[in-house]
């Protein structure tokens, strides 16, 4: 009995790795298009998925992950007493962002799946 829960518990991790991984990628080409605020990330979400709460917890932590690996950076703006962070993509966000693409558009069952789902 206890194998089946740390099958779980190690799916479970999986799991939230794979959806943060995603979610990842989904900023990144979202900062893609356009510098961003974080309040804006937020604000977008909550707009096109109203079902699913989106919140700072989320997207915080995983915009400071893609900064430190270097795959957006910060520009800091004073609006009044207040300092706003503007995130862009760095050259290495739009290659990772290539690569992710392209395993995306692959051949794998990942590729199919991702092509069925949008078709």
């Amino acid at each position: 009995m206890m194998r089946g829960r740390m099958r779980a518990g190690a799916f479970s991790v999986a799991h939230k790795k794979m959806a943060n991984g995603l979610f990842a990628t989904f900023l990144l080409w979202l900062i893609s298009k356009k510098p961003t605020y974080g309040y804006g990330i937020i604000s977008t979400m909550r707009e096109e998925h109203q079902s699913v709460h989106i919140g700072p917890s989320h997207v915080y932590p995983l915009l400071a992950g893609l900064c430190r690996q270097g795959l957006v950076k910060i520009r800091e703006e004073a609006k009044g007493m207040r300092v706003r962070k503007l995130y862009s993509i760095t050259p290495a966000g739009r290659k990772k962002l290539a690569d992710a693409k392209a395993r995306l558009s692959g051949s794998g069952l990942r590729a199919q799946f991702m092509r069925e789902m949008v078709s």
